[in-house]
């Protein structure tokens, strides 16, 4: 190979070169955003659509059903779900990972124009699901009691400064209050004057607005005319003109003042935002989509100290701050990376025993790491766990083929060459077997491309490192080490290798008793692979990130004031423990909106809790969940009560625990039963503790049913009746003034059954009635929400299991499946019953890597089949592959972790790797055979030379992955069952390949060396 040729007779240019990218990794390195997990856009649509006054039932036909047909016709499509609740629609579009959605979006924009919806039904609002959206930082202010003051302080400074904030996109508020301008109306004073609510809203209406009045044509000009009587103050709404009174005299104005008292008035309270139990106002901050979250959340965390000295009074408190999170998860993953680089630095000190000779070969650690900056840089890679992960699985890579390469110019100075020649030539000897190193563990990442989906986009940067890092070291291999070489090395010093005599009698003896060898070696494959059912699987590992949230759901219809007694019980709670941090509560439901789509309101309230730093607690967040679950548990007779670890990677992962069945039919009446009886059957099955369902039962509330025909004698119909009873109620809104609501509404009307019924309505022909005398209230129940699936009713069954992994439950479930399917004779094509979530999720993933598996193994042979040009050789080296398997099993037995999608990984890369040892063995095998010597001589000359790089690379690369391995700390959990993955197949691979290998090669050499295939000259 000419390439170390040129390097070291042009020495300088090769130090300028390398310190030129050095300089642009350094420069790149700092254009790079901080993240914590690679950009992952899943394809999603969400479409929300309101109908005012329809129920769900009607919803779900108007509105619902019209829009899905439109969306099922869009390509791409894998699936659609929607929710229609009273009041509100909501659809969400699941595509193919790749597709378009921006495209999809405007096409269905267009279609979706051209949907006959309800009069009433408001026009579709289309949300692309974008990770943007989720806060990456939430703040909670409090002050006390004085809560108008707070308002004023969070709405008139902090708002204002954070929105300042370089990146920050936009911040939500929650908590606090709200204010309206009331109006109160009293009887006596309509009755005084002849009027009524209705009358007094529309004159407010119609006495507050701004209107174009044409043009004007005057002194040459044409001026545009507006009419203007827009009210702009509560002291002008309390002067607007509702009625006349005639005097003796003259006519008097009554203004709305003297009817009605006028006044700013704080709502009435249905959600509350709390922070360690006292009330606070929580901001929610969303970044730019290409802003840094960590450099955003840094500015945040600036500002906030300011405002926090400039206004001592607040109390402002971070509950919850997604850039201190990667900013922990990715100093642990770098810590791993330093470690491993370390620990690979000291495996060369050790065995080389010259500080020179290791100075050159770690060269290749930082240069590969600096100039893969560059190229994250170019490809638009942030710095997150998943490619520094990439970085410190490399690490120990990164210096094999430099070991390689000193090995061999060590073997030449040996020999008393010059210094020049012996780089060159040592270099250039071993450049095919590097090379074709290089190119295998290339080759086993090209097929993550062909993952696809999230998983594919989740590992793309880690592969995408580890690619660019072994290029940067296969480059410093060939060019940098042997010019170092070349000038810090002296052949008188230099002295010969000792002979490895035990390994060499340890070879002698394979190859005499070759059967058993290969007996042995098949024993322990198997036995290993009996263990297999002893490992769990899991999809992803989950983070200890140190949060969990306790949801609490009561009865329907239970008041905002009993939803918040129970919250403040658990907040008692959690006051007396030591490991809590920081807990926000947050009751009801502010968003009317989302209150319709989830069905949660003034019954439901959750409470995030933020624990102190793992260095500062004895306890995971599981068991801190268990401890807190024994001291709420008499609260669980009162509500429902769930507690969930939260985790960055939930929304892919799903729940720890819990298993999706999903239930689709057209009649929802089989498909109600069907969820019964699979309920009941899952409660039977083994590790399954709880089960639950998406059946909703109906809403209790009170019915008022119109007499019609009674209602028609005083000359009124259902419409003016259901208004009349809804403003009463809750009063009008007649108008906005300055951003705030005007309230129309009766004083002194009571919510109770009696005064309602009790209530004076006026006919249109000025008669008075009771609501009793033209209907009746009774107790009822209202509809539930209407839930589909691809256009099928359906519902969800959720079993929560314990003492086994997802994999066991997963395989459990789908057996009560089948055997429901076959004892029901159930219609499987009329009804689908299917698991769903997290064990949906595995069963997809692990196929797309086990076909990734699979490409990794044939791209790797084509690869060596090129270097070897040879058929036979290739599919000798392959047999390294099931003694790796041996070690990957062994590591996660004896670890107890789970296989899940990074370990698989680990397989992938591991195809790469444990290759490259007996690459190097066999290459060199051919070279001493092409010399003279026999097959088994060869075989044990070449063992007794390459042993020691083989053994270097695979310790360097071994304990540079073992601080990843450990796995202490956030952000490095995810990956060490890769890690774990790839040590033990590392550990059996390279031992059984220094004896079985020499011996599966001595069976299929022949007495002379030959190509398989003819090379044409």
């Amino acid at each position: 190979m000419i390439i170390p040729k040129i390097a070291v007779k042009r020495p300088v240019t090769t130090i300028m070169m390398m310190l030129v990218v050095i300089l642009l990794g350094i420069v790149s390195l700092t254009g790079l955003r901080v993240e914590l997990m690679p950009n992952i856009n899943p394809p999603v649509l969400a479409i929300m659509t309101t109908y005012p006054g329809a129920g769900p039932e009607e919803v779900a036909e108007t509105v619902t059903k019209p829009i899905e047909e439109i969306v099922g016709t869009s390509s791409g499509l894998e699936m659609v779900q929607s929710r229609s609740a009273s009041n509100s629609s909501l659809i969400i579009a699941q595509y193919a990972w790749g597709t378009d959605i921006s495209e999809i979006r405007d096409d269905l924009t267009s279609s979706l124009g051209m949907v006959q919806l309800p009069a009433n039904a408001m026009n579709p609002m289309m949300v692309k699901f974008d990770p943007t959206m989720m806060p990456i930082i939430q703040v909670a202010i409090s002050n006390g009691e004085d809560s108008e003051h707070l308002q004023t302080m969070v709405e008139e400074v902090i708002l204002p400064q954070l929105q300042s904030i370089k990146g920050v996109a936009s911040v939500n508020v929650t908590g606090g209050f709200e204010e309206e301008i009331l109006v109160t109306l009293t009887e006596e004073a309509l009755s005084e004057h002849n009027l009524t609510q209705q009358q007094v809203v529309q004159m407010i209406q119609a006495n507050n607005l701004t209107m174009p009045g044409g043009v004007i044509e005057e002194a040459g000009e044409k001026l545009n005319l507006r009419v203007l009587a827009k009210v702009e103050t509560v002291e002008q709404l309390s002067l607007l003109p509702v009625s006349i009174t005639m005097g003796e005299e003259e006519m008097t104005v009554v203004t709305l003042g003297d009817i009605a008292n006028v006044r700013l008035a704080q709502k009435d309270v249905t959600s509350i935002s709390k922070t360690n139990g006292s009330e606070s106002i929580l901001l929610s901050i969303q970044k730019e989509a290409s802003g840094d979250t960590v450099g955003v959340s840094t500015e945040v965390q600036k500002r906030l100290d300011t405002i926090q000295s400039n206004y001592p009074e607040l109390t402002v408190l971070v509950t919850m701050d997604q850039g201190e999170v990667i900013q922990q998860s990715v100093s642990n993953v770098l810590k791993a990376l330093l470690f491993g680089a370390i620990f690979a630095i000291v495996v060369i000190l050790l065995f080389l025993r010259s500080i020179k000779a290791t100075i050159i070969v770690g060269i290749a650690i930082p240069f590969s790491i600096i100039s893969t900056f560059v190229l994250m840089y170019f490809t638009g890679i942030s710095l997150n766990i998943m490619s520094l992960g990439g970085l410190a699985l490399g690490v120990g890579m990164l210096v094999d083929n430099a070991i390689v390469v000193l090995e061999n110019i060590y073997s030449h100075l040996a020999k008393h060459k010059s210094r020049k020649e012996a780089a060159i030539k040592g270099t250039s000897e071993v450049a095919g077997a590097v090379t074709a190193s290089m190119l295998t563990t290339l080759a086993v990442f090209l097929p993550i491309v062909f993952v696809g989906g999230m998983v594919g986009d989740l590992f793309k940067d880690l592969s995408f490192t580890v690619a660019f890092s072994l290029i940067a070291s296969w480059a410093v291999a060939l060019t940098v080490v042997p010019v170092f070489a070349s000038v810090l090395l002296k052949p008188e010093k230099v002295k010969a290798k000792k002979e490895l005599r035990f390994y060499k009698t340890i070879l002698r003896w394979v190859l005499s008793h070759r059967l058993v060898t290969l007996l042995i070696t098949g024993a322990v494959l198997v036995g290993s692979l009996a263990l297999t059912p002893q490992i769990g699987t899991e999809l992803m590992p989950v983070q200890d990130e140190g949060a969990f949230t306790i949801n609490v759901e009561l009865e329907e219809g239970a008041t905002f004031e009993k939803t918040l007694a129970v919250i403040e019980e658990i907040e008692k709670e959690l006051l007396t423990i030591s490991e809590v941090d920081v807990f926000s509560s947050s009751v009801g439901n502010a968003d009317a909106m989302m209150s319709a789509v989830t069905g949660s309101g003034e019954n439901a309230g959750s409470i995030t809790v933020n624990l102190v730093s793992g260095g500062e607690r004895s306890k995971e967040t599981s068991e801190m969940i268990i401890e807190v679950e024994e001291k709420i548990s008499d609260l669980k007779e009162l509500a429902q009560i769930s507690i969930n670890e939260s985790n960055s990677m939930a929304a892919m992962s799903g729940a720890r625990n819990e298993i999706e069945v999903m239930i689709l039919g057209n009649n929802r009446t089989v498909v109600e039963e069907y969820t019964t009886e699979l309920s009941e059957r899952l409660m039977e099955t083994n590790g399954i503790t709880f089960v639950t369902d998406s059946i909703q039962e109906g809403k209790p509330e009170y019915q008022f049913t119109i007499n019609k025909n009674e209602a028609f004698k005083y000359g009124l119909t259902a419409a003016q009746i259901g208004s009349f009873v809804n403003e009463a109620l809750q009063g009008k809104v007649a108008a906005t003034i300055f951003d705030t609501q005007v309230r129309v509404h009766m004083a002194d009307v009571s919510n109770s059954k009696e005064a309602i019924e009790n209530l004076i309505m006026k006919t249109p022909a000025g008669q008075e009635v009771a609501l009793k005398d033209i209907g009746e209230i009774t107790r009822g129940t209202g509809p539930v929400t209407v839930v589909r699936e691809n256009q099928q009713d359906s519902v969800i069954v959720t079993a929560t299991f314990e003492g086994i992994d997802l994999g066991t439950a997963s395989r459990g479930v789908q057996t009560t499946i089948n055997e429901m399917i076959s004892e029901l004779n159930i219609d499987t094509g009329q009804y689908t019953i299917k698991t769903a979530g997290g064990a949906e999720m595995m069963s997809d993933a692990f196929s797309r890597m086990a076909l990734a598996v699979l490409l990794a193994i044939a791209l790797v042979y084509m690869v060596m089949a090129s270097q070897f040009e040879s058929l036979r050789q290739p599919f000798i080296i392959m047999f390294t592959l099931p003694l790796a398997v041996i070690g990957v099993i062994l590591g996660l037995f004896v670890t107890g972790s789970s296989f899940g999608i990074t370990a698989f990984l680990g397989i992938i890369i591991l195809v790469g790797i444990v290759l490259n040892n007996a690459i190097v063995f066999i290459d060199y095998t051919n070279q001493l055979r092409d010399s003279g010597l026999s097959v088994n001589d060869s075989l044990v000359q070449a063992g007794s030379s390459r042993l020691r790089p083989i053994i270097m690379t695979a310790l360097t690369t071994m304990l540079g992955l073992l601080p990843l391995a450990i796995g202490s700390g956030e952000g490095t959990e995810i990956q060490a069952p890769m890690a774990i993955a790839v040590i033990g197949g590392l550990m059996t691979s390279t031992l059984l390949t220094l004896v079985v290998i020499p011996v599966i090669y001595s069976l299929f050499a022949g007495k002379k060396r030959k190509r398989e295939i003819p090379v044409v000259e």
